[in-house]
């Protein structure tokens, strides 16, 4: 029996648009100028930045209060990596075999057109057709970003503080859902920041550029009431290309791994994909894991008559599989 070593997972993180799996917001990229600068009004506006891509909801070149970058780094901690026979999207794993398992989770840094290898103890994947992917991680995702744009912005340090440079300051925790009046609570991952604290700074120079944290407490609505039916499942729409296009679904897990029930016990993403195309394992397979850094992080600017910038918001990274037989 042939053990499969997959003894260089590459990690390859390089500029994605896709839809944003855990936000309700309808953005695209950040309109930037000549100078590579983001494009703000000058003074104050309810909506001070644009987007360059079109949607459904929204026309090209739109003034809203948000747009999308990709980070300078994402950090993700992975739990497990695997396939399954059987659809795990109810929390049952008994078909699923795994490439790595890790209690502590194994944390990577993204980075766009930067490569690594993950070195991991060896595993043997059971030939056969595997229908389903499956990805465990920690639903506390870190964000490093700094940028330019081409009007002042006001960040943490007040109003009249703010310049062309703005930088994530906070390495606080902020929740993408808060009970009502978005005080800070206890989650999995410890006390989360309130709502109304801001994680970017700006100033006349470049400030220390810090990774800040966004804990994805809850997938459908805002306000922190209980979650919806295993983990607050959602399947969204089909994407992808080739070997990776399939049906995604998540849930929310706790620390122990059963489903999570509010926002202060999820703790994990179980993240299931029903592949259009099974995967075939045979005994000569090999196996290349890509991990993708979407253009998917939010600039959240405040919805008030200001130049006020709040957050750097997680966008929803993107894993895929190659199997070479």
């Amino acid at each position: 029996m042939k053990t499969l070593n997959l003894n260089k997972i590459i990690l390859l993180a390089t500029l994605f648009l896709a839809a944003i799996a855990f936000s309700n917001s309808a953005s695209a990229l950040c309109v930037v100028n000549g100078d590579g600068a983001i494009v703000t009004v000058s003074g104050n506006s309810t909506t001070p930045v644009k987007d360059d891509t079109a949607d459904e909801e929204v026309a090209a070149n739109t003034a809203k209060d948000s747009c999308l970058i990709t980070p300078d780094i994402y950090k993700l901690n992975i739990y497990k990596f695997g396939l399954c026979t059987a659809d795990p999207d109810l929390n049952d794993l008994s078909s699923c075999q795994m490439f790595f398992e890790s209690a502590a989770g194994i944390e990577l840094d993204i980075q766009k057109g930067v490569s690594a290898t993950l070195p991991i103890p060896e595993f043997y994947i059971e030939p056969g057709t595997y229908p389903y992917l499956y990805v465990q991680l920690s639903s506390k995702l870190g964000m490093k970003w700094s940028g330019t744009f081409s009007n002042d912005v006001d960040g943490s340090s007040g109003d009249g503080n703010g310049g062309t440079y703005c930088w994530s300051s906070n390495a606080g925790m902020r929740a993408s859902s808060y009970p009502t009046g978005g005080a800070a609570f206890t989650t999995a991952h410890g006390t989360s920041l309130a709502d109304n604290v801001k994680t970017m700074d700006c100033g006349t120079a470049e400030g220390t550029v810090v990774t800040t944290y966004e804990l994805l407490t809850k997938f459908s609505e805002e306000n922190c009431s209980a979650l919806a039916a295993n983990g607050d499942k959602v399947t969204f729409a089909i994407e992808g290309t080739g070997s990776t296009r399939g049906i995604p679904t998540v849930n929310l897990l706790t620390a122990a791994e059963a489903f999570a029930t509010t926002c202060a016990n999820a703790a994990k993403i179980a993240w299931t994909t029903a592949l259009s195309t099974s995967y075939v394992v045979t005994e000569n397979s090999t196996f290349a894991m890509s991990i993708v850094a979407t253009a998917a992080n939010s600039l959240e600017f405040s919805d008030g008559n200001d130049n006020d910038i709040r957050l750097l918001g997680s966008g929803a990274p993107r894993i895929y599989l190659t199997v070479t037989n």
